[in-house]
C-alpha cells in the first residue's frame, strides 16, 4: 500500500498480495515455513555474534523473557526545498508551501490480558525450546526461588512497560507473569539514572543477574520477541544531499503479522567476579555474550484481521486544513516557506483467536531456530 498525499483510500488487500513483496524494496525475504524444522530454516532467519563463547555451554536458565507487542505504528514524510529552491528564493523569484505527511495505524481487537497469555506461552514454549535443542534447561521454579532473581526483578519496570517511538509508534513489552521488565536494554535507557544509582550501591537488576548466574552455576539466557502487525516505511524528509526540490511525500505501509528477536546468553565461564564496598559484583563482558538474532523476520500467511477502517477524526482534518492554508498564504506573500500538516489515522480491526494463534506459532518458530543455530555453534 502506497499512502500520499493525494490518496487517503487503502484497499483491503489479501496476504497474498501483501507477501509479495517487502515494504522496505529490498532483496525479497526467504518464506517462513511454519511445518518446516526449526535446524533446517535456521541459517535463513537466524544471524549469530559471538558465537565462540558458547563452547562448553550446557546448563542454562532463562533469567527474563520478555514479548514486545506492537500497538501503533507510524511513520512521517514531506516535501522540501533542495539548493536551488533556497537560491531562488533568495532572490525573491520562488515561493514555496511544503507538506508533511504523517500516517499511523492502529491494532484493536486484541487485550493487555491476551498479549500476557502470549508471553507466557512464549517464554514457556522457549524453555522447551532450549530443552529440545539438547541443552540442560534449570527449572522456572528453581530460578524463581533464588534470591537473586527476587531482588532483580524487585528493580525491574512493572509490565507491561510502555515504549513510544517517533509519529506515534507505540509498543507494549510485556513480561512473564509474575515478572518485571528487568532487561537493561529497556530499564536503562527508560530509568538510566535511577539504574546508575542503583548500581553505584550495587543493587542494580543487572548486578543481581549476576550473581544469580553465579550463584546457580547457569548460563544465562534473555529472551525477546517482538510481534508486529505492520511495517512502515517513509521516503523521508529531505532530499539527498540537499541539492534538490523533494516534491512528494509517501508513507509506504504493509499489513502483515511478523516476528523478530533475539536470544542472548550469558556464559557462566565468562563470568568474572569481584569484591566492591563489601559486596560481591560479577560481569561478563557484552562482546563475551552470544547473540542469536533475526536476520529476516518470520511472517505469516494467515489471516489476522477482518478489516482496516480510516479513523482520522475531525480535529485531524480540520488541523490539516488550517495548516494547508496558512501554507498558501505563506506562498502568496513573497519568498517566505511554510510546511503544511496532512495527517491520517487507520485501524486495523485484529481478529483476537487468530493473533494469538499465528503469534504464538512465529514466537515458537523464532525460538526453535535461535535455539537449534545456538546448539550448533557449541561444536
Amino acid at each position: 500500500m502506497n499512502i500520499s498525499t493525494g490518496n487517503k483510500a487503502v484497499p483491503v488487500i489479501t496476504l497474498a498480495a501483501l507477501m509479495a513483496g517487502c515494504a522496505t524494496g529490498a532483496i525479497e525475504a526467504p518464506a517462513y515455513d511454519a511445518k518446516a524444522s526449526a535446524a533446517s530454516q535456521a541459517e535463513r532467519f537466524i544471524e549469530a555474534e559471538n558465537e565462540k563463547y558458547m563452547a562448553g555451554v550446557d546448563k542454562v536458565g532463562v533469567l527474563s523473557c520478555n514479548v514486545m507487542f506492537g500497538v501503533n505504528s507510524g511513520a512521517s514524510a514531506s516535501t522540501s526545498g533542495g539548493f536551488r529552491s533556497d537560491a531562488a528564493r533568495a532572490t525573491g523569484t520562488t515561493r514555496r508551501s511544503d507538506v508533511k505527511v504523517t500516517v499511523t495505524y492502529a491494532a484493536k481487537g486484541v487485550s493487555e490480558a491476551q498479549m500476557q497469555d502470549i508471553a507466557n506461552q512464549a517464554c514457556n514454549s522457549a524453555e522447551a525450546q532450549l530443552a529440545d535443542a539438547g541443552f540442560q534447561v534449570v527449572p522456572r521454579a528453581t530460578i524463581k526461588a533464588n534470591p537473586h532473581y527476587q531482588a532483580m526483578h524487585a528493580e525491574g519496570r512493572e509490565s507491561p512497560f510502555e515504549y513510544k517511538g517517533s509519529a506515534g509508534t507505540r509498543y507494549l513489552v510485556v513480561g512473564r507473569d509474575g515478572d518485571t521488565i528487568s532487561d537493561p536494554r529497556y530499564i536503562g535507557t527508560a530509568s538510566g539514572l535511577g539504574q546508575a544509582f542503583k548500581a553505584a550501591g550495587g543493587s542494580s537488576a543487572q548486578q543481581h543477574e549476576g550473581r544469580l548466574i553465579k550463584d546457580l552455576g547457569l548460563t544465562g539466557v534473555n529472551v525477546n520477541i517482538l510481534i508486529d502487525f505492520a511495517q512502515l516505511e517513509s521516503d523521508g524528509h529531505s532530499s539527498f544531499g540537499g541539492f534538490a526540490n523533494k516534491d512528494s511525500a509517501s508513507v509506504d505501509a504493509t499489513i502483515q503479522l511478523t516476528a523478530r528477536g533475539d536470544v542472548r546468553f550469558q556464559p557462566l565461564t565468562e563470568q568474572k567476579c569481584w569484591s566492591r564496598f563489601g559486596k560481591e559484583e560479577c560481569m561478563i563482558k557484552p562482546n563475551h555474550m552470544p547473540v542469536f538474532s533475526t536476520s529476516n523476520a518470520l511472517v505469516t500467511a494467515s489471516t489476522f484481521y477482518s478489516s482496516i477502517e480510516d479513523v482520522t477524526t475531525t480535529t485531524d482534518k480540520l488541523t490539516s486544513g488550517i495548516t494547508k492554508t496558512l501554507g498558501f498564504l505563506s506562498a502568496m506573500g513573497g519568498t517566505s516557506s511554510s510546511t503544511a500538516t496532512d495527517i491520517t489515522r487507520y485501524q486495523v480491526n485484529l481478529i483476537p483467536a487468530a493473533y494469538e494463534s499465528e503469534s504464538q506459532n512465529l514466537s515458537r518458530g523464532l525460538m526453535g531456530m535461535a535455539a537449534a543455530k545456538a546448539a550448533s555453534a557449541r561444536q
